[in-house]
C-alpha cells in the first residue's frame, strides 16, 4: 500500500565546513613554509589533516596529524606543528635502545614531584607529562626562531591544555634549557641531518646496501618510546 503520510524524517551527512577547514589550515601551514625555514626542524614531510579530530606524532609510521583545533592563528598553527616535529626529533635523536628522556626521567621527577598528570593542567599520564616538559619546551625554542621570543611565550601562555607544563617551562626556562644541553638533546638538530643520520644507521644495520628492510624495521622496533597522544586536548 502506498503511504499517504510518508515519514518527514532525513539525516544528511555535510562535509563542506570540514573540507573547508581542512583546506585552511593545509593553506597556513603552506603559507607558514613559504614564509619560514620549516624545512630544518621538519623531521617527517608527511602531514595528514583531519578537520575536527586530533592532532598527534606518530614517529614509528612517519605521520604528522593535524586538525583545525590549536590552528585559530598563524602562530597558533606554527606552534602546533613544531610541537609535533618535535616528537619526532626525540624519536630520531635517540637510539633503537636508548629514548632520549629516560637519562634525566629521575631528575624530572625530582623537580616537579606533584606535577599534574591530567588534562587540562598535565597531559595524559605520568610519563606523558614529564615528556612534555621537555617537548613543550623544544616547542616554544623553535617557534621563536621564526616569531621571536614574545610571540612563541604570548601562544604558550594563552594554551588551554598542558597548561600546568606551560607554565612550569616558561618559569625556569633557562633551568631546564641548562638540563637539556647537559644531556644532548639541545642544541636542536637540523632535521636534514639526523634524517641523514637515521638513514645512515638503516644502511649500516642492512649490511652496507644490502637491501634487508624487515632487519631494520625489527631492529627500530624494539625502541622502548613514549607514544605521541592524540592531542584532541592538545595532549600529542
Amino acid at each position: 500500500m502506498a503511504r499517504s503520510d510518508p515519514d518527514p524524517f532525513r539525516i544528511d551527512i555535510d562535509l563542506d565546513h570540514a573540507r573547508r577547514e581542512g583546506e585552511r589550515v593545509r593553506d597556513v601551514l603552506a603559507a607558514l613554509r613559504r614564509r619560514h625555514d620549516l624545512a630544518r626542524y621538519e623531521y617527517t614531510g608527511f602531514v595528514r589533516i583531519v578537520p575536527a579530530g586530533d592532532t598527534f606524532a606518530r614517529p614509528d609510521a612517519g605521520i604528522l596529524t593535524l586538525s583545525n583545533r590549536f590552528a585559530e592563528t598563524e602562530d597558533a598553527l606554527l606552534s602546533t606543528y613544531l610541537h609535533e616535529q618535535m616528537h619526532f626529533y626525540l624519536w630520531y635523536l635517540g637510539t633503537p635502545e636508548q629514548d632520549m628522556v629516560a637519562p634525566f626521567m629521575d631528575e624530572l621527577v625530582r623537580r616537579y614531584p606533584d606535577a599534574p598528570t591530567e588534562p587540562p593542567d598535565g597531559a595524559r599520564g605520568y610519563d606523558a607529562t614529564y615528556l612534555h616538559l621537555v617537548v613543550n619546551w623544544l616547542e616554544i625554542a623553535a617557534t621563536s626562531e621564526f616569531v621571536g621570543r614574545e610571540r612563541a611565550f604570548a601562544v604558550a601562555r594563552a594554551q588551554r591544555s598542558y597548561r600546568w607544563i606551560y607554565r612550569t617551562v616558561l618559569k625556569d626556562w633557562d633551568l631546564l634549557g641548562e638540563l637539556y644541553e647537559r644531556h644532548d638533546v639541545v642544541p636542536i638538530r637540523h632535521a636534514s641531518v639526523l634524517r641523514g643520520a637515521t638513514q645512515a644507521g638503516k644502511r649500516a644495520l642492512n649490511g652496507g646496501g644490502q637491501k634487508t628492510p624487515s632487519a631494520a624495521e625489527r631492529t627500530l622496533s624494539q625502541r622502548s618510546r613514549r607514544r605521541s597522544q592524540a592531542r584532541g586536548t592538545r595532549a600529542g
